[in-house]
């Protein structure tokens, strides 16, 4: 046995027993592990902290795309509803179009070329040089809006080079009457047919005709053969 009483010595073991103690408590134990008290205390604040995120996040997901939806389906019934301005349609293709306080379907049917003597016979003098043209079109009642006894749309003859007629004509001729809605025509799905007059200069070649009132008139909807 080793015995000394100097400081300095015992210091020293005494330094090397608590390194021996502490190294044994670390094998003996394995790796540190907090404590279940511990483990609670640190895991249950995350458990508390995501689980409100995930709904505050999910329910206004869900109401922006509901809106989203009905926005749509609402945007897509309106645009439905009438013809977009500037559509090229062939003859016997229906445009729904305003009409008064409601809309209308219109169809034309045929731009036909009449006999520049019949205008004169029925005109005179002042018609000689011009040229009839017989808008011919069907008028169809597409909302249930009362158009009883209505003259129909307001259509004019489409030049090849688009520029204007250079004439005037207005009323009827024999062959092309112009008609009015009947008395019933307040009911969807209700028709009548009726023939527009429209006049050219002699040598301006037609080449079908056009609505062009109020929104249409800078972009019409144009009917060609």
């Amino acid at each position: 046995m080793f015995i000394t009483h100097d400081p300095a010595v015992l210091r020293r073991a005494l330094a090397g027993v608590l390194s021996m103690a502490a190294a044994l408590t670390v094998s003996g134990c394995g790796a540190l592990q907090p404590s279940a008290e511990n483990r609670a205390q640190v895991q249950a604040p995350a458990r508390e902290s995501s689980a409100p995120a995930e709904t505050e996040e999910s329910e206004p997901a869900q109401k922006q795309t509901a809106e989203q939806e009905t926005t749509e389906q609402d945007t897509g019934q309106t645009s439905a509803e009438t013809t977009a301005a500037g559509a090229r349609l062939k003859f016997g293709e229906r445009a729904v179009v305003p009409f008064r306080k409601g809309t209308i379907g219109v169809t034309v049917t045929a731009v036909e070329k009449g006999d520049p003597a019949d205008l004169v016979r029925e005109r005179g003098r002042q018609a000689r040089g011009i040229t009839p043209y017989y808008i011919r079109f069907t008028v169809e009642n597409v909302d249930g809006t009362d158009h009883s006894y209505s003259s129909g749309p307001s259509l004019s003859l489409v030049t090849a080079d688009g520029n204007g007629t250079g004439a005037i004509v207005t009323g009827s001729m024999p062959g092309c009457e112009r008609e009015s809605a009947p008395r019933d025509f307040s009911t969807t799905g209700a028709t009548f047919t009726s023939c527009r007059l429209g006049a050219a200069r002699t040598g301006i070649a037609i080449t079908g005709a056009k609505f062009d009132d109020d929104d249409y008139r800078d972009k019409p909807v144009v009917w060609r053969r």
